[in-house]
């Protein structure tokens, strides 16, 4: 695929997004980043067995290893920077050095962010900007880039799926796109599985890509099997080891459960959709846990900064509305059926996170924490900011000053968040 050299704007959202991930790195505790001490496990194996852990290895490792039956792909960020700085500094610990895996994820994704914003945003330079600042900013993300886990990773690897997807949208359908786009998938899925959310998304994005640029069905079905044969190539043989290793069990989720169930006395049995739907706290836990809620899941801030995002995205949902609309009903040129497929795109990738969230929570897989979302972090600031960008309609005078304000309100909360986790746990070379 091929990128535009980096422009100054790039490198300063890049040097932004690292350096209010940088003191994070140093404030938050193990005890306070959600599952830490099981990535930190996993991430500690590979470093010094450079494989993977086999079944007897995960009971062995006890409560810590729990997963340690799921593909390790994600904390190999993680490991490289163990083993990269070992040699220079000796003497720094590694439940430090593996946390750097995850900023690497952060960047990674304001990258894409970037990108995207150019090929989305390309007729208004202040939502083109704004796009990977918010990303850049968003509290939550920031947190979750700044210790062990498999979520930075994915995030990272789904926002540059969406990229390729775009760009076959706005650029052509190529061959080459399918193969990223399967590589990236499969990867995905070596990851982490919340994230596999963005690749029907991405499918239907190439889909959309071929008949924009009116490829005949052979030449479609070409594309579409180079994109699935691609993923299967590069992820099918781990899973089979997995099924070998782990007695059958090809994700490694069932190990999982088990030792989850065991472990914590924790029940493993489905709940009906209707039961989760039905419970207040479980969606204010999740809209709050999206913007920023720390340590595991208890650390609050004020109730200003949630109904602040609330009322900017209700203002968002309004302006985004007139705006699908409006795109919808005018004759559309040849250029905005690019911008129609794109926004498809986007649109899907946060209903099917969605799905993914509620499928995880009627099946005990998972609670309303907001970083299961984050895959499709992109996507979800692209709406947001669409709808408050709104240059017809309801909003036509004063989107700008709603842009500013919603990355000004992310840049508060962030801020504000810093302060709060350091005087909680003030400055630490150790996280644990």
């Amino acid at each position: 695929m091929q990128f535009n050299k980096l422009d100054k704007a790039m490198l300063l959202m890049l040097l932004i997004a690292l350096c209010v991930r940088v003191p994070f790195l140093f404030i938050v505790p193990m005890v306070e980043a959600p599952d830490e001490f099981a990535h930190f496990w996993v991430t500690k194996f590979l470093s010094e067995h450079f494989a993977a852990p086999n079944a007897q290895e995960v009971v062995a490792g006890g409560p810590s290893a729990v997963y340690g039956s799921l593909p390790p792909f994600a904390y190999m960020p993680h490991v490289l920077f163990v083993q990269l700085l070992a040699p220079f500094f000796p003497g720094l610990d590694i439940s430090f050095t593996e946390r750097i895996g995850s900023i690497l994820g952060g960047l990674v994704t304001v990258f894409a962010a970037c990108q995207i914003g150019k090929l989305i945003f390309a007729s208004n330079n202040l939502l083109r900007l704004a796009l990977p600042l918010c990303v850049a900013l968003h509290p939550q993300l920031v947190f979750v880039n700044a210790y062990c886990n498999s979520d930075s990773t994915a995030c990272a690897l789904a926002s540059l799926l969406l990229l390729v997807s775009l760009s076959a949208i706005y650029r052509g359908a190529h061959i080459r796109y399918a193969v990223f786009a399967g590589v990236l998938s499969a990867l995905i899925a070596l990851s982490k599985f919340s994230a596999l959310a963005v690749v029907p998304a991405a499918f239907v994005g190439i889909v959309c890509a071929c008949w924009i640029y009116k490829l005949n069905v052979a030449q479609t079905s070409m594309r579409l099997c180079i994109f699935a044969g691609t993923a299967a190539i590069v992820c099918v043989p781990w899973f089979a080891r997995n099924a070998a290793v782990f007695g059958g069990d090809w994700l490694g989720t069932n190990t999982m459960r088990e030792s989850w169930a065991n472990t914590f006395n924790r029940s493993v049995e489905p709940v009906s959709l209707s039961s989760v739907l039905k419970q207040k706290v479980w969606w204010q836990q999740l809209f709050c846990s999206f913007w920023a809620v720390y340590g595991y899941q208890k650390h609050y801030l004020p109730a200003a900064f949630y109904v602040s995002f609330l009322a900017m995205l209700v203002a968002s949902m309004i302006g985004a509305f007139t705006q699908f609309s409006q795109m919808l009903k005018k004759k559309t040129a040849e250029h905005d059926i690019n911008d129609q497929a794109a926004w498809l795109v986007l649109s899907l990738s946060v209903i099917f996170s969605w799905a993914g969230l509620l499928y995880a929570a009627v099946n005990n897989l998972g609670g309303p924490q907001g970083r299961y979302l984050f895959p499709s972090e992109i996507s979800f600031m692209a709406i947001i900011l669409f709808g408050l960008g709104s240059s017809s309609g309801f909003f036509q005078k004063v989107g700008k000053w709603l842009v500013f304000t919603f990355v000004c309100l992310n840049a508060i909360t962030l801020i504000y968040s810093m302060y709060m986790l350091y005087s909680m746990f003030g400055m630490r070379l150790k996280p644990y």
